[in-house]
């Protein structure tokens, strides 16, 4: 009888030390993916439960493989308990360590390494029948787990979600799940949540309007001259924005014979945005209401900036260019090896191109970098250096930076060039 619970009880401990190990191999993107393939096949309670508590199905299963190790301990101990106490105790002592070496270790990594999927699978239903009886013995110790982490401070709901998802994208390019392009669009769409709508805005000073006396003529020859094709409309100052018109209305009341009519004939009502009012939403906003533009404010009511549904849509697709329009070079590559860039640049766009990082919490171009350092505007010449940059302003105004000249940090000599630099010194002596 003792020896049929033994290898009972061996038995369970390699079927449950074999469906964590299969477990620990699978990651959360995995287990999601199982999760759809299989749910039709296997009872789907089971397999959500993997993937949404798997921490709890993790301490259910070490208690019960512990269980397991005490009652063949207990066995062993029954076992050698003629040859004495001393005796057996040392006897059941070696015949554990053989067991927890070979039967909860060596020989479930062994089983689930090839296909822990496949794996997983055939074990559910021993992992489901032993779940049901052991996780009333491993509640009271979940309970306190979770009283202790409750004590401890947690990172904000954002600051965790956003961590999370990044590791989705990680291990889903790793396993091949994504693509990398795929990747960077889940990312892009992450932290356009994280952006406002300052951060992504035309800022006043860049933006295009006409005066409200301007003629259906006048908007049209603006429109072709800079290549938008909506543009608000002020009445005395840009502060007091009438409305907006759109390339479409303009041509229609064209062909009308309309054309040396003001253009409040054809202008549709502005709509304001705050400049904190986060990039996604606006985004939907926008979708909703089918509209193209937004006018951005900022607290004491004046326009700070101009919005598009291109800009939002750029944030996370990149730079969009009409048919038959060149892409322009945003990081001009100049003969002395520095580099000429608008102060209106991204100033991601520079992280990506000299694959450095840019601690950007307060400002979003290089003219805004330039600003942080200096606390004034500079003058033609005068620049800042960081991270071994140099940003050095060589076109500006009074009211700001409009080119900026940017001298990278000298290349490090590689090891081979290191070691050529030592041989001839050594060579001179």
């Amino acid at each position: 009888m003792l020896t049929l619970v033994s290898i009972v009880c061996l038995l369970i401990l390699v079927l449950l030390a074999t469906f964590e190990s299969a477990l620990a191999q699978l990651s959360d993107v995995q287990l999601r993916v199982l999760l759809v393939e299989h749910e039709r096949r296997f009872r789907p309670r089971r397999l959500r439960e993997l993937v949404e508590n798997r921490q709890r199905v993790l301490l259910t299963l070490s208690m019960g493989i512990q269980l397991m190790i005490v009652l063949l301990a207990i066995a062993a101990v029954s076992v050698f308990e003629r040859w004495g106490l001393e005796r057996a105790l040392t006897a059941s002592l070696i015949a554990m360590i053989l067991v927890i070496s070979l039967f909860r270790q060596f020989l479930p990594r062994l089983l689930a390494q090839n296909d822990p999927e496949r794996m997983l699978l055939r074990l559910l239903p021993v992992f489901s029948a032993s779940y049901a009886l052991l996780w009333p013995l491993a509640y009271p110790i979940h309970r306190a787990l979770q009283a202790a982490k409750a004590r401890t401070p947690e990172p904000t709901e954002e600051e965790s979600s956003d961590e999370e998802i990044q590791a989705f994208i990680d291990v889903g390019e790793q396993e091949g799940i994504i693509e990398e392009s795929e990747g960077q669009l889940i990312q892009s769409i992450v932290e356009l949540g994280d952006r406002r709508v300052r951060d992504v805005m035309t800022p006043r000073s860049d933006i295009v309007a006409i005066p409200v006396q301007a003629t259906i003529e006048d908007a049209l020859r603006t429109m072709v001259e800079t290549r938008y094709s909506r543009l608000p409309v002020y009445r005395e100052h840009l502060d007091d924005v009438e409305g907006v018109v759109v390339l479409r209305d303009l041509v229609a009341a064209h062909l009308a014979g309309r054309a040396k009519e003001r253009v409040a004939v054809a202008m549709r009502p502005a709509y304001f945005v705050p400049e904190t009012k986060r990039a996604a939403e606006l985004l939907q906003e926008m979708k909703r209401a089918g509209l193209h533009i937004a006018l951005v404010v900022d607290e004491y009511g004046g326009v700070a900036g101009v919005v598009t549904l291109e800009d939002l849509l750029e944030e996370i697709i990149g730079e969009i260019h009409d048919e038959g329009q060149a892409e322009p070079a945003e990081i001009l590559a100049q003969p002395d090896g520095t580099f000429l860039v608008k102060g209106t640049t991204d100033v991601r766009k520079l992280e990506l191109f000299f694959h450095t990082e840019i601690e950007s919490d307060d400002f979003t171009t290089v003219a805004g970098l330039i600003l942080k350092h200096l606390d004034h505007l500079p003058a033609v010449g005068e620049g800042i250096e960081y991270k071994g940059f140099r940003f050095e302003v060589v076109e500006a105004d009074a009211r700001r930076i409009r080119t900026v000249r940017i001298h990278p940090p000298p290349p490090s000599p590689s090891p081979e060039e290191e070691g050529g630099i030592s041989q001839a010194t050594a060579a001179g002596r």
